[in-house]
């Protein structure tokens, strides 16, 4: 992560009694479970008092996108160092769960903390596009001659860092991850296999960054056995051998989240056979020696996934539970714990669960797919941790994985659970209110055994990747982006955007940015909620260096309050995104 100050360091003196208190992050954007966040935007941190730019670093401050994987950027300063603002150095994946977190040894310069450290999720932009997902292609992961090696969970994080996710596969029978690399046109060559040496059944799994050196790793559970798999990525799109760290028996849920507000992701488990939760806590260099047991006071705890369900800055954990088919909420502490909340029912056997705002009321919401009743269940949230009782909608016979996305890039979140005996999948079109209709099914080979929801050859528009257990194979389906009129025409080459001069500003600045050719060029304005607020050019331009000026005015030409402001370049596929300060 770079690091770039945005001001000169200025020192304040507290007033009495101020630094006993722990710093707090007073507000945010995007804000909270937003579902359609600008991709290339900066995000903005305010913070309760002046922090020491020096606590601000990769371990204190972490950008992960669910696919994109850890996001480079620049850290720059502003408002008296009481702003952390992040400009993402490449955009993120359109579409995709990010989740920021900050640290509890950030602090000011007189040493107060953020304590307990601080975490909220949001969701990026899609383009807008027909809900119409069609068959592309389809992929084996057995090798040749191969038997039935049970292809069951999939990971479509970006391992090589070059913009396209790639897809990580568990092999129940074969006990090992097969690796296909995309080959930047949203398909896929030849696979790598990695064994799991004393792996038993993998399946669910998650991607994050476990040891803060910049790469993309993957943890996968073994449900039959009591153990974690952690691969440890090089940036390459390589995997090294993996090191099992005992859980408890049956990991059938597996979700990531920072516990202890260490900087380090940990690790939770559900465990359908011990029926209970196991926590392993991160030691500081993406190993797992640290495990303790928590009990969600389910029967048969099988799903698992992480949000914010009171809204306290501290991620939490919801379990669905296959037995009892109950739903329970466990806060986190900030100390490494997890603390049962509540428990409602899950609308049926829950086998697996996935969490979004729903119903755009600013409150994440949960959904599960409740396998032997044969339904998707949506249960809301209320902000206080609390969850509504379910609604059930149908789906295809036994519905084993759910996920959420925004399918047809209208600002809210769509539904697609896979049915195993069914032998397809199902996608619920989200009427705008998170009630859900205009139902599709995509037909399997034998069986809809989950899928995962990414833009796979990067328009804009979510895809979908679907796999069959059964038949061991990948269903590649691809979305329509619906044409718009406001989006650039991408018929430049490379180009280079420089930092404006003067930055900051009074009265204009200066913008520049060079052509590697000829082309179409847009570059607008933004600011901090990733609002359009001026648009400079839209021509195109030839080869060479170009410069604009900005007087701090919008399309109508009113001034703009004082702030910082994102300005953003489109030529062709290049996207390039910078902040200044406009002051009066």
């Amino acid at each position: 992560m770079r690091y770039a100050p945005f001001l000169c360091l200025t020192l304040f003196l507290l007033p009495a009694g101020l630094a006993a208190q722990a710093l707090r992050v007073a507000s945010h954007l995007p804000g909270r479970n937003a579902v359609s966040a600008e991709r290339e935007a900066p995000l903005v941190i305010d913070f309760d008092r002046p922090v020491d730019p020096a606590t601000l670093n990769a371990a204190s401050l972490m950008i992960f996108g669910r696919w994109s994987g850890v996001m480079p950027g620049e850290v720059q300063l502003a408002e008296n160092n009481t702003r952390v603002l992040f400009v993402p150095a490449r955009p993120f994946s359109a579409g995709e769960m990010v989740t920021v977190s900050v640290a509890r040894h950030v602090a000011t310069a007189d040493g107060t903390t953020l304590g307990r450290g601080y975490a909220w999720q949001f969701w990026t932009r899609t383009r807008p596009a027909t809900l119409n997902l069609a068959e592309t292609g389809r992929l084996s992961v057995r090798r040749p001659g191969e038997n039935h090696i049970q292809t069951y969970g999939a990971y479509a994080g970006d391992l090589n860092g070059d913009g396209y996710t790639d897809f990580a596969v568990p092999n129940e029978r074969a006990n090992d991850i097969r690796v296909f690399m995309n080959d930047g046109t949203g398909d896929f060559g030849a696979f790598t296999v990695y064994p799991i040496p004393g792996g038993t059944v993998p399946s669910t799994n998650e991607g994050a960054d476990f040891n803060l050196d910049g790469h993309l790793d993957f943890a996968v559970g073994n449900s039959q056995g009591d153990a974690v798999s952690v691969f440890m990525g090089d940036g390459t799109g390589h995997l090294a051998s993996p090191v099992n760290y005992p859980a408890d028996d049956g990991v059938r849920g597996l979700a990531v989240l920072d516990l202890n507000g260490d900087g380090y992701p940990d690790l939770a488990t559900a465990n359908r056979d011990a029926g209970n939760v196991s926590v392993l806590l991160n030691d500081g260099d993406g190993s797992f020696t640290r495990m303790q047991n928590a009990d969600a006071q389910g029967q048969g705890e099988t799903a698992a996934t992480t949000a914010d369900l009171n809204e306290d800055g501290l991620l939490d954990l919801i379990v669905g539970s296959f037995t009892s088919e109950e739903m329970s909420v466990l806060l986190g502490d900030g100390d490494g714990g997890l603390t049962f909340h509540t428990k409602v029912s899950a609308g049926g056997a829950s086998w697996m669960v996935a969490s979004g705002d729903v119903n755009n009321d600013g409150h994440v919401d949960v959904v599960s797919a409740n396998s032997r009743d044969n339904t998707a269940s949506v249960l809301f949230g209320d902000g206080q941790g609390n969850l509504s009782a379910p609604a059930a909608y149908p789906t295809g016979s036994f519905s084993l994985a759910i996920d959420l996305g925004d399918l047809d890039g209208d600002g809210d979140l769509d539904l697609v659970t896979s049915n195993f005996n069914g032998n397809d999948w199902t996608i619920y079109e989200n009427l705008g209110d998170g009630t859900f209709g205009s139902r599709r099914n995509l037909p399997a080979g034998q069986a809809g055994s989950c899928a995962v929801l990414h833009d796979r050859n990067n328009d804009g528009a979510l895809d979908m990747t679907g796999i069959d257990e059964l038949d061991d194979l990948l269903f590649l389906f691809t979305n329509t982006p619906v044409p718009t009129t406001t989006e650039p025409t991408p018929e430049a080459g490379a180009a280079a955007l420089m930092p404006a001069f003067p930055n900051p500003f009074r009265l204009r600045t200066t913008l520049t940015f060079h052509l590697r050719e000829a082309g179409r060029v847009h570059v607008a304005l933004y600011d901090l909620l990733g609002r359009s607020v001026r648009t400079l050019i839209d021509a195109s331009y030839p080869q060479g260096t170009h410069t604009l000026t900005w007087d701090g005015r919008n399309d109508a030409g009113l001034r703009l309050p004082d702030g910082v402001y994102a300005y953003r370049l489109q030529a062709g596929s290049t996207v390039r995104t910078r902040t200044l300060l406009y002051v009066k």
